[in-house]
């Protein structure tokens, strides 16, 4: 067994706590161990200032995370976290699933990349909020049950996706899509030194659950119709904002 306490979290308050404490417990068993180190990590910053305990134990193929602080305090630290699990299942699991099933010979490595990418984004919004509705009412969270168990109707269409992308689809194609992607985007992200912004400034990280964090991996999943750039901007991003946003990128 493996396991890892929570730095920046308030152990000393908690010592001193009364019986009134309600623990939140999120377990998963096999798929990749990024996905809980995410969780692990936006829970345990975003409550650091809480008196409050946060582990990551794993045993084998299974991984636990378990946040235990005041019950009046609960009921923010889940919703908070059933957002971040929502993203993991749909953008991680989702990326996993069309990773597995795709295999796309006449494409790149990294042209692979960007379009698996391009099709977690297309369905993101709508994704997430239904995996949000079928995680409430959890005592307890076990992410591969859900996916498994209760996301059929999400599984079904995402295989719908699957079936129809051919497998000879060559880069012209995928440009095409992405095109239509950025042409069906709402509302603005910021780049400033390569980390992207939401248009409410705060720090965009999904981009990791698809395996490799990057500022155009931010980009798509963000969905924006605008991209506003401060400061220096990696020459990758630079050629992908030029050819897809064109003059909806700003670069200042």
């Amino acid at each position: 067994m493996e396991r890892e306490i929570g730095k920046g979290i308030n152990n000393l308050a908690f010592s001193a706590y009364n019986n009134h404490v309600e623990e939140i417990t999120i377990t998963q068993n096999g798929f990749d161990g990024l996905y809980m180190s995410y969780l692990y990590g936006k829970v345990r910053d975003r409550f650091s200032f809480l008196p409050a305990e946060c582990e990551l134990e794993k045993h084998g193929e299974r991984t636990e995370l378990a946040f235990k602080t005041e019950r009046e305090y609960c009921p923010y630290v889940r919703k908070f976290a059933e957002e971040h699990m929502s993203d993991v299942i749909a953008v991680g699991y989702k990326y996993e699933f069309f990773k597995r099933r795709l295999q796309l010979p006449l494409l790149t490595g990294a042209q692979k990349r960007l379009l698996l990418t391009a099709l977690v984004a297309a369905d993101y919004r709508e994704d997430k909020a239904y995996v949000a509705r079928r995680l409430r009412g959890f005592g307890s969270y076990c992410l591969d049950g859900v996916f498994h168990f209760r996301l059929q109707d999400l599984k079904k269409r995402w295989e719908g996706i699957v079936e129809y992308v051919p497998t000879d689809m060559s880069m012209a194609s995928m440009e095409n899509f992405l095109e239509f992607l950025v042409e069906d985007g709402e509302g603005k992200l910021f780049i400033k030194n390569g980390q992207v912004y939401d248009g409410e400034y705060r720090p965009l990280t999904k981009s990791i659950l698809t395996g490799v964090e990057s500022p155009i991996g931010e980009i798509l999943l963000g969905g924006a119709e605008r991209v506003y750039c401060f400061g220096d901007v990696d020459e990758e991003t630079s050629a992908f904002l030029k050819k897809y946003y064109g003059q909806k990128a700003v670069f200042c």
